[in-house]
């Protein structure tokens, strides 16, 4: 595998950002094609394109070993999935969920199980270990998830569209994908990195930090379905899964805030930013998901656009997409030049300026569309430094 192939991630992630800017920018700029496509088009690449195949990329480098790689043919698997995830840029951007794109989708799909496939057979020898117990975690959640857009096609099919039962689904697919196999997968690569740098953290309590939110996973599906007429029927599961999440946090912090100050101590300033702001995302992440279940938040959790749409990319952003930048940084794919800290500069200042915004738009204080673009549009040109950066010499 090679360590460069990282920036057709990044270029993935440039085209789901510039999507984003076009569809925050729709009062100013128009649209070349309709926007309901345009919105498939982001989420899909943004999941697919830039956060799978970064974390395929990631996965086989700190857990399968060359030779094992190429017997497993990994590279054939990752270009296959880099060119099928172009086809479902361009189908959905076209024509939305039609013929096509259901195709490449599907296409998607089939490699993704192989990947999976290959990487359980791979690694069922290796000391299970905390980040592996993440990691293979996330992989049954996220082989879970495909199963629900079954469900999804179904009810639309006959014409449900809409109903509470199909949001229901939806809402099921989206928690298994950035609470589920993302978030589990990153986690195992954040303590893999602390594994293989020989950065002490507590055992004891990030094995019940992982057990506590092993448990909580699916039960908090329910916290998704606050509002909906059956609410009262799984309130109890929604409020046990909440505080199981909030006691899975404090473990969280007690095994690595250690860690985390080693991290900013020894680690260059950049790399050391996008490590705490992860660590930071996800706690306040994991507390706002727990305080949706109080009645005074529900109205701002399920009801409130410009919330909702701070929490989402808090979670994908914030949590995610800075621990996956991080790793770049650490690693030396992502050179440690002028051009990467303007990049990370751009991306930095665009993430926190749009979540200010849509979070004192969402408490009624202001909204400016026109701030939400030229933020959108300065993560855009951060990313853009990032693909142009040069590579660190061999």
């Amino acid at each position: 595998m090679k360590s460069t192939w990282y920036k057709i991630s990044l270029t993935y992630l440039f085209f789901a950002a510039t999507i984003g800017t076009l569809l925050r920018s729709i009062a100013y700029v128009p649209l070349p094609l309709e926007y309901g496509h345009l919105v498939h088009a982001h989420s899909h690449v943004a999941f697919q394109g830039w956060i799978y195949t970064l974390l395929f990329l990631l996965l086989t480098h700190f857990f399968i070993d060359q030779k094992q790689v190429l017997q497993r043919r990994y590279p054939l698997q990752f270009k296959l999935t880099a060119f099928i995830i172009l086809g479902v840029l361009l189908s959905f951007s076209l024509q939305g969920y039609a013929l096509y794109s259901i195709i490449f989708s599907t296409l998607f799909q089939l490699l993704n199980y192989w990947f999976i496939f290959s990487f359980f057979k791979d690694t069922k020898r290796q000391k299970k270990v905390i980040s592996l117990r993440f990691v293979k975690t996330g992989l049954w959640l996220g082989a879970l998830s495909t199963l629900v857009p079954f469900g999804i096609g179904a009810l639309a099919a006959k014409e449900m569209s809409g109903s509470e039962p199909y949001n229901a689904l939806v809402y099921t697919f989206l928690h298994l994908q950035y609470n589920g196999w993302f978030l589990f997968v990153v986690l195992g690569l954040f303590f893999k990195y602390l594994e293989n740098n020989q950065i002490y953290y507590q055992f004891k309590a990030a094995q019940r930090f992982y057990n506590l939110f092993k448990l909580a996973v699916l039960p908090a599906i329910a916290l998704s379905f606050i509002g909906m007429q059956f609410e009262k029927l799984i309130l109890p599961i929604a409020y046990f899964a909440a505080l199981v999440l909030l006691i899975g946090i404090a473990f969280f912090i007690q095994s690595s805030f250690k860690a985390m100050l080693h991290i900013l101590r020894e680690e260059s300033k950049w790399v050391g930013l996008f490590f705490f702001t992860f660590f930071m995302a996800f706690i306040v992440k994991t507390i706002i998901q727990s305080a949706s279940i109080l009645p005074a938040f529900e109205n701002l959790a399920f009801h409130n656009r410009p919330i909702i749409l701070a929490y989402l990319h808090l979670s994908l952003i914030g949590v995610i997409s800075f621990l996956l930048l991080a790793l770049l940084m650490s690693l030396k794919w992502l050179s440690d030049s002028i051009i990467t800290k303007i990049g990370s500069f751009f991306f930095l200042l665009g993430f926190f300026f749009t979540e200010l915004l849509l979070t004192i738009g969402g408490l009624g204080l202001s909204y400016y569309y026109l701030g939400l673009s030229l933020g959108s549009l300065s993560m855009v040109i951060g990313i853009l430094f990032f693909i142009v950066s040069p590579n660190p010499k061999a």
